[in-house]
């Protein structure tokens, strides 16, 4: 009988670079491919990508804007993946930070100022996705319930939620056909004028930095590792696991509900069902291209946020269908995320 087996391997440091840049131009190749099958220049294609993701300052900022909800995720689930806590639920999270930000941008600002809803929004949104992300977390340490069936369970738990919520006390009264929320007056402030780069960017790149700061400067970073690499040495090094585990999901789960928050005040300025589609999954890949280190993430959330406006683009100049169009946005997924695993573990055939 012939299996196959992974084992881990050295890698060279030139190897995190190169294999992931290898991995994108080959995706590219096939998406080319695509493209020619059907009846597409790929050359034509590919320039409307890059003029998507770079062509002038606005849309260069678009790409900026875009990666935004991928490095608050991406760092968050970078922080749990190093407790060893499979947090796949930034989905479902983001999700309940946007509605928490809906809901008290709905309730206050008819008397409220702006600035204090938004800073009020950021806070209940960090709350509310720690909350919802340290239940899985409590339900893992204390229970010894699997956390990647919970916070998937979860996940559609959340969207369910928004569903009802966007048709009842959250629906917009001038809204007949689609669900959605009234506008919203507190806006996250435009950091590049004439574009729409606001200043949740710099909140993310600032949170990424701290991230990194608290993983690995701090008593609390180095227990959190220490519970994620060996629990059974941490444990009898007096530390406390189930702590950690639920401390991991907390935080990471916060990430992600203040990415619902920017989205909502710094992209669409108002609620509705696709607030999210996909993007906390993207941000799984996010954290793993990063190797779950924060200061990493940075420019990786960059590449994805590169590929996501990029391919819109690409959609609109060649009129490709919007299926077509996702299969080469998930082709390239796809290679990146082979080609980690395959930079990590070394492919064994293995006779018995």
């Amino acid at each position: 009988m012939v299996g196959l087996r992974l084992e881990r391997r050295e890698v060279p440091t030139y190897a995190f670079v190169l294999v992931p840049v290898s991995a994108f131009a080959a995706s590219f190749l096939v998406g080319g491919l695509l493209m020619a099958w059907a009846g597409v220049d790929p050359l034509v294609g590919y320039s409307a990508f890059v003029k998507g993701a770079f062509g002038s300052l606005p849309t260069f900022a678009d790409t900026l804007v875009r990666m935004v909800p991928f490095l608050l995720m991406g760092t968050g689930i970078a922080l749990s993946d190093r407790a060893n806590v499979l947090n796949i639920g930034a989905e479902g999270q983001l999700i309940v930070g946007a509605l928490a930000t809906t809901w008290i941008c709905v309730a206050m600002q008819d008397w409220a100022p702006a600035p204090l809803i938004a800073l009020l929004a950021l806070a209940l949104s960090s709350l509310a996705g720690g909350a919802w992300a340290g239940f899985a977390g409590y339900l893992k340490a204390k229970m010894g319930i699997n956390e990647v069936v919970t916070t998937v369970m979860m996940n559609w738990l959340a969207f369910k939620l928004m569903q009802w919520l966007l048709r009842g006390p959250l629906k917009s009264p001038k809204s007949e056909m689609w669900p959605m929320s009234p506008p919203l007056e507190p806006e996250m402030p435009i950091i590049l004028p004439g574009t729409r780069l606001h200043a949740g960017f710099a909140l993310a790149v600032l949170l990424a930095v701290a991230g990194y700061y608290f993983l690995f400067r701090t008593n609390v970073g180095f227990k959190l590792r220490a519970c994620g690499k060996n629990p059974a040495a941490a444990r009898y090094a007096g530390y406390d696991v189930e702590k950690m585990v639920i401390l991991s999901m907390v935080v990471s789960g916060a990430f992600a509900g203040l990415a619902g928050a920017v989205e909502v005040m710094g992209v669409y300025h108002f609620l509705f069902e696709g607030i999210s589609v996909g993007l906390g999954y993207t941000a799984i890949i996010v954290a793993l291209v990063g190797k779950d280190h924060p200061i990493a993430v940075i420019p990786s959330a960059f590449m994805f946020g590169v590929i996501y406006n990029g391919v819109v683009f690409l959609q609109g100049a060649t009129g490709l269908t919007y299926t077509l169009s996702k299969a080469i946005e998930g082709m390239i997924y796809l290679f990146v995320l082979v080609s980690e695993v395959l930079l990590t573990y070394r492919i064994r055939v293995v006779r018995s």
